[in-house]
């Protein structure tokens, strides 16, 4: 194993979620989202304590889901329709308080100190929030504005998985399995 340190964020993408049932998962092609600037991953998690004789005997914390909050230059258009469940036609945006987000996935790559180096993610069933920007005008300088997306993740119902995490500092991650990362969603079955 390489001693290797996080140091960037690229290739940002997502998958729409076509299929997920106890016998098989299956999802559609997988695209790009944005270039991504920042994105912060938060567990949920459930706990439990058990006290006997006055003190505490066993705790048992256990992961329900990750909420990840992805920032990135610009997400288009027609990705924010598809990740958010709002009508896009003619490039135009329509959104409406009855739009449902769909389930999908979000993958990423995060290069790191050592050259070739690099953690592979894949956030496997999620539900985006309605997305937010920043607009500023311009001032002395030139303010560039940026979209930012709230997406909410769970088990996935064919093998409760909610996250993926591959790091190329491991030799048994070969640079095959590197390549093939972003091909497809990791686990998919095509099974219905």
């Amino acid at each position: 194993m390489k001693k290797a340190y996080r140091v960037n964020l690229r290739k940002l993408v997502y998958a729409k979620l076509e299929s997920d049932t106890p016998t098989g998962v299956s999802y559609s092609e997988v695209k790009k989202l944005s270039e991504a600037m920042q994105i912060q991953l938060t567990p949920t998690l459930a706990t439990g304590t058990l006290y006997g004789d006055g003190v505490k005997q066993s705790v048992v914390t256990k992961l329900t889901g990750i909420t990840a909050v992805i920032d990135a230059t610009k997400i288009p258009i027609d990705a924010k329709a598809e990740i958010c469940g709002h009508t896009y036609e003619n490039g135009v945006l329509v959104e409406s308080g009855k739009d449902v987000a769909p389930w999908i996935a979000i993958g990423y790559e995060v290069p790191q100190d050592v050259e070739g180096v690099s953690e592979y993610v894949w956030l496997l069933k999620g539900r985006a929030q309605p997305y937010a920007s920043t607009v500023q005008q311009a001032t002395d300088n030139i303010n560039f504005s940026t979209d930012s997306v709230t997406v909410e993740f769970v088990p996935r119902d064919y093998d409760g998985e909610i996250k993926r995490l591959a790091d190329s500092a491991d030799d048994a991650f070969t640079a095959e399995m590197a390549a093939a990362w972003f091909g497809s969603v990791p686990g998919t079955t095509g099974g219905e």
